[in-house]
């Protein structure tokens, strides 16, 4: 018995160790301190259309997104920040159920088009005081940014058989946009050298989306996404 003791006095002493050598470390490369901070990006969005003068009833949809970001703080409160990622955009439209019969398009929310985009964004970033004793913070970031949508697609999901009817619509819709972006939400300082934020985004375009003017020529609508961002920065 006496050996499991040494054994689990021991391993809480290790355990005690790992732990202050950590916040050491911690506290002498303390993320928040850091002037220059980059790393991935992932996010949760989902994304609709909205104007006055759409071609029919659409609705916001799931879609993710992956990228990297910079940031540089000259001050511990204020930076600058730049960035570059993938998304996948587009809304879903909702078609009035004449026919009633199975793999028409109806108004069950089977079609849906995908603007694949190539995002860069630019912004000015803002923390907050220091909480729970420089483990947290509230951060923001607002900005612009520069978008190219390499292909769009109409999607009409067929549940029934599989068999999607998929069209390739890139000259239908816009190429370039420009947007207005903005973030709120957490900085976690994981201990290890890392910044683990969580931010929920909204972003919005400004160009119409609709390009091919003998086929939309009096609809306009513009791209809105909303959604959560998960940070990982070193």
């Amino acid at each position: 018995m006496k050996n499991y003791s040494y054994i689990i006095l021991l391993s809480f002493s290790c355990l005690i160790n790992s732990a202050l050598a950590s916040a050491r470390v911690s506290a002498q490369d303390n993320p928040f301190n850091r002037k220059l901070i980059w790393g991935g990006v992932f996010q949760l969005a989902k994304n609709g259309m909205e104007g006055t003068q759409l071609p029919g009833t659409f609705f916001y949809k799931p879609g993710t997104g992956l990228g990297v970001l910079l940031e540089y703080y000259p001050v511990k409160w204020l930076g600058f920040g730049c960035g570059v990622g993938y998304s996948s955009k587009g809304p879903g439209k909702i078609n009035p159920d004449y026919d009633q019969s199975l793999g028409n398009p109806d108004s069950t929310f089977r079609e849906h088009y995908y603007f694949r985009t190539l995002d860069a964004p630019i912004f000015l970033s803002l923390r907050g005081p220091d909480l729970l004793s420089e483990k947290v913070r509230i951060s923001s970031r607002i900005g612009t940014g520069f978008s190219k949508n390499f292909r769009s697609t109409n999607v009409f999901h067929s549940v029934e058989d599989g068999f999607h009817k998929v069209q390739n619509v890139t000259n239908d819709f816009y190429n370039t946009d420009i947007y207005t972006y903005c973030a709120l939400g957490l900085d976690f300082n994981s201990g290890t050298h890392t910044l683990f934020q969580i931010h929920a985004f909204w972003q919005r375009g400004y160009k119409n989306v609709f390009a091919n003017n003998q086929k939309y020529g009096p609809f306009f609508g513009v791209n809105q996404s909303f959604g959560i961002q998960f940070n990982i920065l070193y």
